[in-house]
């Protein structure tokens, strides 16, 4: 079992030097759907151009280079039940997808807009909403039919969490899609506030909920 934004069907001026994000490093997460549990590992590692950002699981691989000046500009996606090897990368306004889908090749242009590529919900969230931006839209790409979804992030407060009997308190962020449809599908994520690292997220998906809680000791 694997959380992925692109389930969902139902980026700060670049410096020649680049800020240390709060969450880089690999960090342990356990994802419950249903009587199903799974680890997965979420990691973000700072590059000579922004950000290197994974999430690693039993049978799939997703990684993405993230540019602060334009968000995600590659994706690389590994599944080996779905039997996606899917590589995309954005040029402008389109994201240039190949690769395997199903174990048969393909090749696919999707038109964007200028708003920014987000892949892997949980990561970077500083630098999708950076300073104190309370809302900002975004695509992601559902490597199910590789289309793309306008979607937007929002600011929902502050909150004191439970994590395994320690309180945290966190920031929310209210993930759905953009425009009309915004009340008919969501998921929340908790950021600890003292330095945003993803900690807590709940979201519906595959007819289910799908609840993510970091697995380290938090203080």
């Amino acid at each position: 079992m694997r959380k992925r934004v692109a389930l969902i069907g139902c980026c700060l001026l670049f410096a020649a030097a680049l800020p240390c994000l709060a969450d880089e490093g690999t960090r342990h997460y356990r994802e419950v759907h249903g009587q199903s549990s799974a680890i997965v590992d979420y990691g973000t590692e700072k590059t000579d151009t922004g950000y290197r950002v994974s999430a690693i699981g039993a049978d799939s691989t997703e990684i993405v280079q993230w540019l602060p000046a334009s968000g995600v500009v590659s994706w690389h996606l590994k599944d080996a039940i779905k039997k996606f090897d899917l590589v995309a990368t954005r040029s402008g306004d389109t994201i240039i997808v190949k690769g395997a889908q199903g174990g048969k090749d393909i090749a696919r242009e999707i038109r964007v807009d200028q708003a920014p590529w987000y892949q892997i919900f949980g990561p970077v969230i500083d630098q999708l909403l950076p300073g104190v931006q309370g809302q900002r839209e975004f695509w992601v790409v559902n490597p199910d039919d590789l289309s793309a979804h306008k979607m937007q992030a929002r600011r929902a407060g502050t909150e004191r969490i439970d994590i395994r009997g320690t309180a945290v308190d966190t920031i929310k962020v209210h993930f759905s899609p953009a425009g009309a449809l915004a009340p008919f599908w969501g998921a929340d994520y908790w950021f600890r506030a003292t330095d945003t690292v993803y900690v807590y997220s709940r979201l519906l998906e595959n007819g289910g909920l799908t609840v993510t809680t970091i697995e380290e000791p938090l203080r």
